[in-house]
């Protein structure tokens, strides 16, 4: 029996490809939502978004065992620091690297492809 490949959102595949490219580092909640929402100004509504973004989006990977790392609390509630890939999260973050990479070089043939569908679709109803 063939199982699935996990599936990630934006946020979910942006953690696990930083966590994986972090040289047997560690991250912990804000650095990472830092790194992950560079154009954010510190201290401002739209951090604490991006801030609790970012820690859902960890919550989740370390729910289904990709992430591991230690659960404090602060003023905008918990975090975590020494956050690190699991041995799971690490074979998994390989696998889904290659995929991204993937996706990314047929992107333009995709759009390409799309593009012609809409063309076609436009002249059909001028008919």
């Amino acid at each position: 029996m063939s199982k699935f490949r996990p599936v990630f959102d934006d946020k979910e595949s942006a953690i696990l490809l930083a966590m994986y490219e972090e040289a047997n580092g560690y991250y912990e909640s804000y650095a990472l939502a830092w790194k992950l929402n560079p154009e954010v100004k510190v201290s401002t509504p739209e951090a604490e978004a991006a801030f609790k973004e970012t820690r859902d989006a960890t919550e989740r990977l370390i729910e289904r065992g990709f992430v591991r790392g230690e659960r404090l609390k602060g003023a905008d509630g918990v975090y975590f620091k020494e956050l690190k890939l699991t041995p799971k999260g690490e074979q998994t973050a390989i696998s889904h690297r290659k995929e991204v990479e993937d996706f990314k070089k047929e992107l333009p043939q995709i759009v390409k492809e799309a593009n012609t569908v809409v063309a076609e679709m436009a002249n059909s109803q001028k008919k």
